[in-house]
C-alpha cells in the first residue's frame, strides 16, 4: 500500500526522535502514549495510583507505525523468544518471522484476535484464527470452554486479554492443554495485579445465567453494554499455580520497570 506524504513525514519524525524497536513490525523510533483506563474501571479494580499508571503504560504506550501497544509488543517478544529457541534463529520481529517457511509450517491457534499483531501472524497459512461468537463465515467461532479442535494438534495456542472473560478458567486451561501437542506452548497475556496473592472472582455462571458477586466490570466498553467483555476474574499471582495445576510448566517474561507487563509462556508437559 502506497504511503501518503503526510504519513511518511510523521514516521520520519518519530524515527529521528527515538530509537525504541518494535518487535512486531520492526519500526524503530519514538513511541506515543495515552491514558486508556477510565475512572469506573480503576475504582472497580481498586487500583492504587502506581498500578493505574502501570496499566495505562501497558495499554497506552504504542508503536506509531503498527499501533502495537506495550502489552502486544511484549507478547511479540515472547513469541519470538520461543521461535528462536525452537529453530536456532535470530528473528527480531514478527513480520520477518511469519514470512519464514519453518514458522509457517507450525500449527498455531489464535483464539480471539491478538490486536495489532494479528496481521503479522496471518501471513502463515497454518494459523487457525477464531473469534468468540463470530458471525463472519470467514472466521470460525470458538469457545475456550469447549474447543472444537483435535487433541494434541497445535504447536502454539495464543490468547491475549481473553482469559479474564471466560466463566470457567480451569475448564479453559483444560481445553487448551488438550489441543496443544506435548511440548507445545500456550503463550498469553491477561491482566494480573501481582501484589495480590489471590484471584478475585467477580462473577460466575449458574444455569446459563450470570451471577455477579461484585458490581459488573467490563473491559473495552465504558458504557457497559457489551456482555462479552464482562470480567469474571481479577487475577492475582496465584494464576501461576493455577496454570501449574493444569499441568503446564510456567515461564514468565517480565518487564523490569512495569509490574503489570508480564507474558505467560506455558508448556504442555
Amino acid at each position: 500500500m502506497k504511503m501518503s506524504p503526510l504519513r511518511f513525514l510523521k514516521l520520519l519524525y518519530y524515527r529521528l526522535t527515538g530509537d525504541t524497536h518494535c518487535a512486531a513490525c520492526n519500526f524503530s523510533g519514538k513511541q506515543k502514549s495515552k491514558k486508556v483506563l477510565w475512572t469506573d474501571l480503576v475504582t472497580e479494580w481498586e487500583l492504587d495510583q502506581q498500578w493505574e499508571d502501570w496499566f495505562n503504560l501497558r495499554e497506552g504506550t504504542y508503536c506509531v507505525n503498527c499501533k502495537c501497544c506495550a502489552r502486544t509488543h511484549q507478547l511479540s517478544l515472547a513469541i519470538l523468544q520461543v521461535l528462536n529457541q525452537k529453530f536456532g534463529t535470530n528473528f527480531s520481529n514478527l513480520d520477518l518471522a511469519f514470512k519464514d517457511k519453518r514458522v509457517q509450517e507450525l500449527k498455531i491457534a489464535e483464539i480471539n484476535s491478538l490486536g495489532n499483531i494479528h496481521p503479522f501472524l496471518a501471513q502463515s497459512p497454518n494459523l487457525w484464527y477464531s473469534e468468540f461468537l463470530s458471525t463472519n463465515p470467514a472466521i470460525r467461532s470458538e469457545n475456550l470452554e469447549s474447543l472444537s479442535y483435535e487433541d494434541d494438534f497445535f504447536d502454539f495456542v495464543l490468547t491475549s486479554e481473553t482469559l479474564e472473560h471466560v466463566p470457567d478458567i480451569d475448564k479453559a486451561f483444560s481445553e487448551i492443554y488438550r489441543i496443544v501437542k506435548p511440548g507445545g506452548k500456550h503463550i498469553f497475556t491477561t491482566p494480573v495485579v501481582w501484589d495480590r496473592p489471590t484471584t478475585r472472582v467477580r462473577a460466575f455462571m449458574e444455569n446459563g445465567n450470570v451471577v455477579n458477586i461484585l458490581p459488573p466490570s467490563y473491559h473495552g466498553s465504558k458504557t457497559k453494554n457489551q456482555s462479552d467483555y464482562l470480567v469474571f476474574y481479577e487475577f492475582g499471582k496465584d494464576l501461576v499455580a493455577r496454570c501449574e495445576k493444569a499441568r503446564f510448566k510456567v515461564d514468565l517474561l517480565k518487564d523490569k520497570e512495569n509490574a503489570s507487563l508480564v507474558t505467560f509462556i506455558t508448556t504442555k508437559q
